[in-house]
């Protein structure tokens, strides 16, 4: 595998283009849309008239370049004009297996033959065995607390909670930390009710991308994406990257969690240091926060190990994972990896998904 993530001069003066690029596009106040420029120019015919067709019924939250997508294979795109297209995207990060993979095809099309869905008031054959490969695949490559190829448990467990896409992650991730929060609090004041807690705050970073539902929104700190929603979510703070003089300001006894990528996609690849991600660990012990990782864009092996701080020391790792992307490989899906010691907190109830979970997404996972 080494040789393969090795990389030529020539190859990183691009990336470095290409970041630079990134790090200007992440503050403009509007969408860059230089990329939607086709290379070639297609001939006119029917097909021609498909994008504005689709102008026409779909909202434009999108700028898509003018030519529509007819299929894959691998690496390579093909549009309804016969033209070949070398896909760099990967749907976002997210085709980990390419397009048109003959066994995640004949899995699907065998699951679609079988069932589909049943809502999560049902057990189904898939999601407690993608659950349990991705416990158990942490714990062999190590993350959320274990070693990798640790031979001893030493008493660590965790659990899964399926979404629909990153955003619902990151927002049920959330929704756990205050529930571990408040629940800590009620077992220590036993009179008190949920709303008498205080410990409701978040720490974000400045740069980052968590997604654009509100709560997501509300720590995705760009102007460019918040202010026409404004106001946001209460009680988000914005810290800086590896900022150790802010570390004990920003996180403090009003805190429920820090949530931060290890290494930011959209904020120009900035990769945490050790020693800054060891020292917000450290600090979310001492408040009773938990450290939450969003690894949708850099985990699942984007980096090379499963996750971005699977070979850090386990005082760097977090509490809780939050995951989608290349997990089902374009099917949608999210999760949420919880250590064992907060999943008591989350009950009957604490969270729901109508979709979250199918037999269909957990199988293609």
């Amino acid at each position: 595998m080494a040789s393969t993530l090795r990389t030529s001069n020539t190859q990183l003066l691009a990336r470095r283009r290409l970041l630079n690029s990134g790090l200007r596009y992440s503050s403009t106040k509007t969408p860059c849309t230089t990329y939607v420029k086709p290379t070639h120019v297609a001939p006119a015919d029917a097909a021609s008239a498909l994008p504005a067709t689709a102008t026409q019924n779909i909202i434009d939250t999108y700028a898509r370049p003018p030519f529509v997508i007819s299929h894959g294979k691998g690496s390579w795109l093909w549009t309804t004009n016969g033209q070949k297209y070398l896909d760099f995207s990967a749907g976002i990060a997210v085709n980990a297996l390419g397009h048109a993979d003959e066994e995640f095809a004949n899995a699907m099309n065998e699951q679609v033959r079988k069932i589909s869905h049943t809502s999560n008031v049902f057990h189904n054959e898939w999601a407690g065995q993608l659950a349990t490969l991705i416990v158990e695949t942490t714990k062999k490559e190590g993350g959320l607390g274990w070693v990798p190829n640790s031979t001893s448990d030493a008493g660590r467990s965790a659990k899964v909670f399926f979404s629909n896409s990153g955003t619902e992650a990151n927002e049920g991730a959330f929704k756990f930390a205050r529930k571990i929060a408040k629940e800590k609090y009620l077992a220590a004041n036993p009179s008190a009710s949920y709303a008498d807690c205080k410990q409701i705050k978040f720490v974000c970073f400045a740069n980052a991308f968590h997604g654009r539902s509100m709560g997501a929104l509300s720590a995705t700190s760009n102007p460019k994406y918040q202010k026409p929603f404004e106001p946001l979510i209460p009680g988000f703070n914005v810290g800086q990257l590896n900022d150790y003089e802010g570390v004990s300001k920003m996180i403090d006894g009003d805190t429920c969690a820090v949530v931060v990528e290890p290494v930011q996609g959209e904020g120009g690849l900035a990769v945490c240091e050790e020693e800054w991600l060891r020292m917000l660990r450290k600090r979310c012990d001492e408040v009773g926060a938990v450290l939450i990782f969003d690894e949708i864009q850099c985990g699942l092996y984007r980096t090379g190990t499963l996750w971005a701080h699977s070979t850090l020391p386990v005082d760097c790792h977090p509490d809780i994972v939050t995951m989608a992307k290349p997990l089902a490989n374009g099917y949608p899906i999210g999760a949420i990896l919880v250590r064992g010691e907060f999943t008591p907190y989350i009950t009957v109830g604490s969270h729901g998904t109508t979709f979250g979970g199918s037999p269909l997404a957990t199988r293609l996972g």
